[in-house]
């Protein structure tokens, strides 16, 4: 079967609402946090992103800690639809973060044990948060226009590159606490009271610009993202945007003022979406974690 009507699996990472992923028929496999209590609580299920970010204010020295789901949460999300007949695309955090691909693709091996016919693919995002979630939808998208599965993980595969993330965070403390600073780590001789503006792309970090005050982070973040557009030559129209927020919507409300200021500047004019970012990144870079999204949209010919 390959006619635009197969199953959309993503795991809690993508940061898409419940509503949303109801409204367009996607299933989400959750990842699990835990503060010094010890308990795993799923991700979207146990508990909400504002629970989540008020228990790390509530307790600044506990630091959560994550885990990924298992084969057979996967095997449990993709069996239903396998039934039915259905073919799946699952779509994964990216693999340089997180072994949830590994899972999936485990889990998908497993099942084709047993059902040889089923149809899935396994796609690594290469992305993470707002910026999977931007993934997902937009094989939603390719979907609901008819595409079948296979046209859909090869746009899919094909535009990834083409999209990625800038962020700031309160400090460096969460992320050097977790170590992941990769190849953020000279920043360490900086000291952790920095503001970096930092670029995702490709499933990799980098550092874009170093700042020393919130407001002003916020500021290079919603320049850096502007300038993305202006170097490159691209034309902004191809692209979805977002905004994406920790945990005050204030201050999400304002990065988002910030960034269409740039944006006019360079002779653009966008109303970008405002979107909370969850509890997988959250829990590893701080509630104060900021981020502007952007991916172009698939076209056949671009």
């Amino acid at each position: 079967m390959d006619n635009g009507n197969f199953k959309i699996i993503s795991d809690s990472c993508c940061d898409l609402p419940k509503k949303c992923c109801e409204e367009n028929d996607i299933g989400t496999v959750p990842f699990y946090v835990a503060f010094e209590d010890g308990v795993y609580k799923r991700d979207t299920i146990d508990f909400t992103y504002h629970e989540f970010y008020q228990k790390m204010l509530d307790n600044p020295g506990n630091f959560p800690k994550t885990s990924l789901p298992d084969i057979g949460e996967y095997i449990n999300a993709f069996t239903p639809y396998v039934k039915e007949g259905r073919d799946i695309l699952c779509i994964c955090m990216t693999t340089t973060m997180s072994g949830s691909y590994n899972s999936a693709k485990a889990a998908a091996d497993e099942i084709l044990e047993e059902y040889p016919d089923a149809r899935i693919e396994v796609i690594d995002s290469r992305a993470l948060t707002i910026f999977q979630g931007m993934l997902v939808m937009e094989a939603v998208r390719l979907r609901d226009m008819g595409m079948g599965l296979d046209e859909t993980v090869a746009a899919i595969n094909s535009v990834k590159a083409l999209g990625g993330a800038f962020f700031t965070i309160g400090d460096l403390t969460y992320l050097n606490k977790g170590g992941r600073i990769g190849g953020l780590v000279k920043l360490a001789a900086i000291g952790l009271g920095i503001k970096p503006v930092i670029l995702f792309k490709d499933g990799s970090i980098s550092l874009a610009a170093i700042t020393r005050s919130r407001k002003k982070s916020l500021s290079e973040l919603a320049r850096q993202a502007a300038l993305y557009f202006t170097k490159s030559g691209t034309d902004i129209g191809d692209y979805e945007l977002l905004v994406g927020y920790g945990l005050n919507e204030k201050d999400g409300e304002e990065l988002k003022t910030m960034f269409i200021e740039e944006l006019s500047k360079a002779g653009y004019e966008r109303d970008p979406e405002l979107v909370q970012i969850g509890t997988m990144v959250g829990a590893h870079n701080g509630p104060y974690l900021m981020g502007i999204a952007f991916l172009k949209r698939y076209s056949e010919g671009k």
